[in-house]
C-alpha cells in the first residue's frame, strides 16, 4: 500500500492511463484533426510528468527550466501547426 503514495508510482499510473487516452481515442476518432490534437496535447502533458517526475528538471537552475519548458511549448506547438495545416 505505501508504492501507491509514492509520487513516481502515481505518475507512473497516470502516464498509462493517459497513454490508454490516446490509443482509445486514435482508435475511436482515427483521421478527425481534432483527435490528432487532443493526442498532442495528451503527448505533451506526457513529456512535462516525465520531465518533471523522473528527470527532476524542477531541480534545476531557472534558466535550464525555462529552457526545457520552451523546448516542450516550441515542439507542441510545431506538431499542432504541422497537423492543422
Amino acid at each position: 500500500m505505501a508504492q501507491l503514495r509514492d509520487k513516481k508510482n502515481l505518475v507512473a499510473m497516470a502516464l498509462l492511463l493517459a497513454t490508454i487516452a490516446s490509443w482509445f481515442t486514435f482508435e475511436e476518432f482515427h483521421g478527425y484533426v481534432l483527435a490528432s490534437v487532443v493526442i498532442i496535447l495528451i503527448s505533451t502533458l506526457k513529456v512535462k510528468a516525465i520531465m518533471v517526475s523522473f528527470m527532476e528538471v524542477n531541480a534545476l537552475p531557472n534558466p535550464w527550466k525555462h529552457m526545457m519548458n520552451g523546448w516542450l511549448a516550441v515542439v507542441c506547438l510545431a506538431m499542432l501547426i504541422a497537423e492543422v495545416m
